[in-house]
């Protein structure tokens, strides 16, 4: 069977039968399938975008770009480079990237709010901006860090998966008494 043109592969129809728990409970938001529990793609834009975003605005939040760019500059390629590093098979590549934004968060809103009454609004806005995109950042490197913790990268979420051994089987016992005959 095709799909647009190309050959479908088992990977294709294993994706695309997902459930209908999975149908109703993650709304797609791409063209292509996801791994449950893996926010790495949503890392690497925001690693990108904030280094992108520091690298353009820096000549028009920093108050002397002779000794802050090259900090800029390098501190732009370590985020760019570590969130193109971002794979579901490295836990290492997630606590480093989670790290990188975080020290941004750090950096910049330090720098932002330490200095607001000494640069203009333009420069005050720009350096908080950057930190609320590195922030988003890391909360979902975070979120991925938690997963890889929790061994749940790639795993579907269950309806049940919180119900105690008990829950179970009570829940068992119910659906037995439901189904017999009456006598």
């Amino acid at each position: 069977m095709t799909v647009e043109g190309r050959q479908e592969s088992e990977g294709d129809r294993r994706d695309a039968d997902v459930g209908l728990f999975d149908a109703f409970s993650s709304a797609r938001t791409t063209p292509w399938p996801t791994i449950p529990h893996y926010y790495g793609t949503v890392v690497r834009q925001l690693l990108l975008g904030g280094a992108a975003l520091m690298l353009l605005a820096s000549p028009l939040y920093g108050s002397n770009l002779r000794l802050e760019f090259p900090v800029i500059v390098l501190g732009a390629l370590l985020a760019a480079g570590f969130g193109a590093l971002i794979t579901p098979h490295s836990k290492a590549a997630a606590y480093a990237a989670a790290a990188i934004s975080g020290a941004a968060v750090v950096i910049y809103a330090t720098w932002g709010i330490s200095g607001y009454l000494d640069v203009g609004a333009v420069a005050f806005v720009l350096r908080l901006a950057v930190a609320l995109v590195f922030l988003f950042a890391f909360y979902f490197s975070m979120k991925t860090v938690r997963a890889f913790a929790l061994h749940q990268v790639g795993r579907r979420d269950e309806p049940d998966e919180f119900e105690t051994e008990a829950e179970k089987a009570e829940d068992e016992r119910y659906e037995g008494e439901k189904h017999r005959p009456e006598q």
